[in-house]
C-alpha cells in the first residue's frame, strides 16, 4: 500500500501556503496524544488548500493472527481553529465511495462549519486508500457493445463474481458496516478529538448511524443528508427512481416549452423501454471520449440504468427529455454521452459494495419485501444480482440488532430532497422513528445529496455551532433549484431564442 502523501494529487507548492496552515499545523501538534500517527501535508484534486494525512493500522478482525490493515485518513484544517477539540466527520456514500478522494465536495458542502471545526476524512476500510476491494471490470467500448438480453447472465455474473473472489482473497466479513464503524472511533481518538460532529450522505447516512450506536458519547450532533434507514434495504430503491421519473415527466407537462418540444413525454419513454424489451437496437457511435466509431447495443436495461443515474443530476435530469426523443427517432448519439458520465466501477469499490450488500442487505429480505421491491423494474433486477453474487461471496450476515432503526437524544438533522432518486423522503422518516431530539427538512426541488444543491451549508454550520436547530431559518430550502430543460443539442439558449422570435413575428 503507497503512503497516502503519495497517492495524493498535488496542487499547489508549500511555498505558497499561507502562515495559517502553519499556524494549524503547530496546533495539530499540541493537541495531537502521545501514540497519534504522524500527520503530513497532502493535496486533493480541486482543492487548493493543504490538507493533513495520516493512517492508523487497524485488526483486520477479531483473530490476531488475520493482521493488520491501514486505514487512512485527511483532515481540512478549520479556517479559524476556535473549536480545536471538535471536527466534522464525513462519510461517503455508495456504499463503496472513498471519502478522501472527495474531499474538495466534503470541503465545498460544509465550507461553513468548516470556518471554526476541521473536517476529518476516513476512507472506509475497503475503499480509497483504505485496503481498496476493487474488482476487475469491462472497458468503456465493451460495455456499449455488450448484450445483456442474448447473454446469460446468471451464468456471467457468477463467473465474475468468483473472479472477483479470487482476485481479492479475503473474507468480506470483516468489511461490513459494524466492523467499519469502530475504525471511524480509532480515528477519533487518535487524534484527540473529544467529539465528532457526524455528516453522512446517502450510504454514509447507515455508518453514521451505527457509529451513533456504538459510540455515543463520541457524537455530539449528526446531519444525514440522503437517509437510508435501519431497517430498509437498498432494493427498495426501484420505488424512488419511479418516483423521482415521475416528478421529471409531470414538471415537462407543466413547462409550456418542455410540453410543446417533448409531448407526451412519459408515454413516449414507456413505449420505447416496450420496443427495446422486444428488440434491442443495434447501431454505431463516436466514442464519448476518443471520438473513434464503435459499436453500440442498447438494451432496455441500458437506457434505464442511463435515465436513472441522470436523475441525480440537475444538469442532468435537464437533458432527459431530449435524450428520450432522439431514442425514439433512432439518434442515440445523446445517450451514448449520458452513459459515458457513470462509469460505477471507477467510483465504487466493488468488492466492498458487495460486502455491505451481502451482509446487511441481501440477508434482510423477506418473501414479503422480495415480492413489494421487486414490483418495480431496478428492485427486481438488484434482487437478482444480489441472488447471484451473495451466495458465492459467502459473507456473513451482520447481527439482526443491525437493523433496529437507532434510538438515540443526539441533536440530529436530516435532509431529503423531493425528487431524490435514491433515497426519498419517507425513508427519513423511517430512520427517525426512535430519535427523540431530531428535525427533519425537505427540500422541494432538489434531488440526492441537499448539501450539494441548497442552501444547506448555512444551516448545517449553525446547527453544529449550536447543537440545535431552535430559531434556525429554513426557509431557503424551499427556493426552487432545477435547470432549464434542454431543447436540442445546441442546449437551451436556442430554443429560447427561437420561441423569441416566434412571438416578435406575431
Amino acid at each position: 500500500m503507497k503512503s497516502t502523501i503519495n497517492r495524493c494529487k498535488s496542487m499547489i507548492s508549500i511555498a505558497m501556503m499561507p502562515v495559517l496552515l502553519a499556524a494549524s499545523t503547530a496546533l495539530y501538534a499540541q493537541k495531537k496524544p502521545n501514540n497519534s500517527p504522524n500527520l503530513t501535508p497532502c493535496y486533493m484534486e480541486g482543492l487548493s488548500d493543504r490538507l493533513m494525512c495520516g493512517s492508523i493500522a487497524q485488526p483486520l478482525s477479531d483473530d490476531p493472527n488475520d493482521g493488520v490493515i491501514d486505514i487512512h485518513f485527511a483532515v481540512i484544517p478549520a479556517i479559524k481553529p476556535s473549536n480545536p477539540d471538535e471536527a466534522v466527520l464525513g462519510f461517503a456514500g455508495g456504499p463503496g465511495q472513498g471519502a478522501i478522494d472527495l474531499a474538495a465536495i466534503f470541503n465545498r458542502n460544509l465550507r461553513f462549519a468548516r470556518e471554526t471545526r476541521d473536517i476529518v476524512l476516513v476512507d472506509q476500510r475497503g475503499t480509497g486508500y483504505s485496503h481498496q476491494l476493487q474488482c476487475d471490470s469491462d472497458d468503456l467500448k465493451t460495455q456499449f457493445v455488450f448484450n445483456d438480453v442474448i447473454a446469460d447472465l446468471q451464468a456471467m455474473g457468477a463467473e465474475d463474481t468468483q473472479k472477483c473472489k479470487a482476485k481479492l482473497n479475503i473474507d468480506l466479513s470483516h468489511f461490513t458496516t459494524p466492523v467499519a464503524a469502530k475504525d471511524f472511533e480509532a480515528v477519533r481518538k487518535a487524534l484527540g478529538y473529544k467529539g465528532f460532529h457526524l455528516f453522512g450522505v446517502s450510504y454514509g447516512t447507515r455508518i453514521a448511524q451505527e457509529y451513533m450506536r456504538q459510540f455515543p458519547e463520541s457524537v455530539l450532533t449528526s446531519t444525514l443528508d440522503g437517509v437510508v434507514p435501519m431497517q430498509q434495504s437498498l432494493a427498495a430503491i426501484g420505488g424512488a427512481i419511479d418516483g423521482s421519473l415521475a416528478a421529471l415527466f409531470k414538471r415537462c407537462e407543466v413547462d409550456t416549452l418542455c410540453a410543446e418540444h417533448y409531448p407526451n413525454l412519459e408515454n413516449n419513454f414507456h413505449a420505447l423501454l416496450a420496443q427495446l424489451e422486444q428488440q434491442p437496437v443495434k447501431t454505431q457511435v463516436r466514442h464519448p471520449r476518443t471520438h473513434d466509431v464503435i459499436a453500440f447495443t442498447i438494451t432496455k436495461m441500458k437506457f434505464y440504468s442511463a435515465i436513472r443515474f441522470a436523475l441525480y443530476s440537475q444538469a442532468q435530469r435537464a437533458i432527459v427529455p431530449m435524450v428520450i426523443e432522439k431514442a425514439l427517432s433512432g439518434d442515440f448519439s445523446p445517450l451514448a454521452g449520458m452513459m459515458a458520465n457513470v462509469d460505477l466501477t471507477e467510483a465504487l469499490a466493488m468488492g466492498m459494495h458487495n460486502a455491505i450488500v451481502c451482509g446487511e442487505d441481501w440477508p434482510n429480505l423477506t418473501p414479503q419485501t422480495r415480492q413489494e421491491y421487486g414490483k418495480t423494474y431496478m428492485g427486481k433486477a438488484m434482487i437478482a444480482g444480489f441472488d447471484i453474487a451473495c451466495p458465492i461471496l459467502n459473507v456473513q450476515a451482520v447481527d439482526k440488532a443491525f437493523y433496529q432503526p437507532l434510538k438515540t437524544s443526539t441533536p440530529t438533522l436530516l435532509l431529503s430532497g423531493g425528487r431524490d432518486p435514491a433515497t426519498p423522503a419517507s425513508w427519513a422518516e423511517l430512520a427517525m422513528v426512535e430519535m427523540t431530539n431530531a428535525t427533519h427538512l425537505v427540500a422541494p426541488t432538489a434531488t440526492h445529496g441537499v448539501g450539494s444543491q441548497t442552501c444547506a451549508p448555512k444551516i448545517i454550520a449553525k446547527f453544529i455551532a449550536q447543537q440545535s436547530m431552535q430559531d434556525i431559518d429554513t426557509d431557503c430550502l424551499e427556493e426552487p433549484n432545477d435547470k432549464p430543460f434542454f431543447m436540442n443539442i445546441n442546449g437551451v439558449a436556442v430554443a429560447n431564442k427561437q420561441l423569441t422570435d416566434t412571438a416578435n413575428k406575431e
